[in-house]
């Protein structure tokens, strides 16, 4: 029996009751901080240009996309947020997995819960917190590198975790939940070339993986059909990404039961890079304060892993002279200078100004990656990498820092207030002048709402000039 039954049986029948108070904990975070990087979105490269695109296509105004400040057809409310939630690259991920989580999961549930009224506060956390299970572990089976196969699986298991979301909100039963993720499996896409290019479709397609779930679950509710074995079968998941190299336990040990993947994904701070980029921040800021005033003549950053170095060190023309915003959100050498540079990381680093900042391009040339994946071998290699940074002046005197765990990681966890302070940021970028405190509280009692309907029109900033707020409900 493919793993996908065991998923669909999970995914469909689990209740808010069956959760254990961590995972509705996390999965409060989860919801917030998509929120919060939803928002800071508005403002995001590429955001506006989609949105006049999709907005002049009008409809039925099902859902809310924060981008339009208005309500469209729910599958293009489903793709602008999921753009618009990595339009600066400050959502979750899963580090090990590689795989960008809740991106796929909060925005679907949340059009969802607008097209498809009633949904309370409890369904709200179920859904967020299965989607968010299913993900994790479909992206946890691999076990060969994305070096290798070219595979991306924060889109490509988007569109199983979006499927099953909206599949589970609409209703659907236990068959029409199976074709609607066989017909997320057919319309299922994404791989890393967009990285190498420093394209827009880094962002473009997570969009796409959302509003793909969401329409392979109404296609399903009228009927349509999908493949089963959608995982293991002979034209599953496993054998055409990832060359058939993949760990059934991973999909089903523990499902249900103690076992939480979702537990595992990091909560960035607000660095809007790339998450492999974290660690050598943090070490860096850090060898910078403890330098002093030297001449800097080189700097070395150790990486061990080989995911690391494809992702942000490859090319040396592109990562050591980039000159878009996604060149610069993964370049290593780029944040690692910046950070030395200016002693922080935010979201001014990926201004026009920030990215030609003159002392951090006039410090890329002396950056240098000192590379060992002796240990790797063939497989994935081991997350997080730690962050070892090595500052070296010109008078022989020398600072080097490393730091394991950056802030979010689930070793190093955050808290609701860490993440609320995180959303206040991404609020005063995307929504410049609005309250965001009534929306942070009643996240914060989220299973206390009755009804979450009105939590996207929350973040439209012409809703909030014309309605009452959020403690109302």
């Amino acid at each position: 029996m493919d793993a996908i039954e065991d998923l669909l049986s999970f995914g469909m029948s689990t209740k808010y009751e069956n959760l254990p108070e961590a995972v509705i904990e996390r999965s409060r975070l989860a919801i917030l901080d998509t929120l919060g990087a939803m928002i800071a979105g508005i403002k995001g490269a590429d955001v506006q240009q989609l949105s006049d695109l999709v907005s002049g296509w009008g409809g039925r105004p099902d859902a809310t996309a924060v981008s339009c400040r208005s309500m469209i057809p729910l599958p293009h409310a489903a793709f602008l947020n999921g753009v618009a939630a990595r339009a600066w690259d400050l959502d979750d991920v899963h580090e090990q997995n590689t795989c960008h989580i809740n991106v796929n999961v909060v925005p679907t549930a949340l059009a969802l819960a607008e097209a498809r009224p009633q949904l309370d506060g409890r369904g709200l956390l179920a859904a967020v917190s299965i989607g968010a299970e299913v993900i994790c572990r479909i992206s946890g089976a691999p076990r060969v590198s994305f070096s290798e196969t070219g595979s991306s699986m924060s889109y490509q298991c988007g569109f199983y975790g979006a499927a099953l979301v909206a599949a589970r909100l609409l209703g659907l039963s236990r068959d029409k939940a199976r074709h609607a993720l066989g017909i997320a499996h057919a319309r299922m896409a994404g791989n890393q070339q967009g990285y190498l290019a420093g394209a827009s479709t880094i962002r473009l397609m997570q969009g796409v993986a959302v509003e793909g779930g969401v329409l392979s679950a109404l296609m399903a509710e009228r009927n349509l059909t999908g493949s089963a074995e959608i995982l293991e079968g002979r034209f599953g998941y496993y054998d055409i990404s990832h060359k058939g190299m993949y760990d059934r336990s991973d999909l089903v040990d523990g499902l249900g039961g103690d076992t939480w993947h979702m537990l595992e994904p990091s909560i960035k701070p607000a660095y809007p890079c790339c998450k492999y980029t974290h660690g050598p921040i943090e070490a860096a800021i850090q060898a910078a304060h403890a330098f002093g005033a030297s001449t800097i003549e080189k700097v070395i950053v150790r990486v061990t892993n080989r995911e690391v170095h494809d992702l942000v060190c490859e090319t040396r023309h592109t990562k050591w002279n980039p000159k878009t915003l996604s060149e610069c959100q993964f370049s290593l050498p780029f944040a690692v200078a910046h950070a030395i540079v200016n002693k922080r990381v935010d979201l001014d680093t990926f201004s026009p100004l920030g990215m030609e900042d003159p002392k951090v391009r006039a410090l890329l040339p002396r950056i240098d990656v000192d590379l060992d994946i002796s240990t790797q071998g063939t497989g994935r290699g081991k997350f997080p990498m730690p962050g070892t940074v090595s500052i070296h002046g010109e008078d022989g005197h020398s600072v080097q820092r490393t730091v394991e765990y950056v802030r979010g990681h689930p070793k190093n966890p955050m808290d609701f207030n860490d993440v609320a302070e995180k959303f206040r940021i991404c609020a005063r970028l995307g929504l410049p002048g609005w309250d965001p405190e009534p929306l942070i509280r009643n996240i914060r009692c989220l299973e206390q709402l009755g009804d979450t309907s009105e939590l996207m029109r929350a973040c439209s900033f012409g809703y909030l000039n014309h309605h009452t707020t959020m403690e109302t409900i």
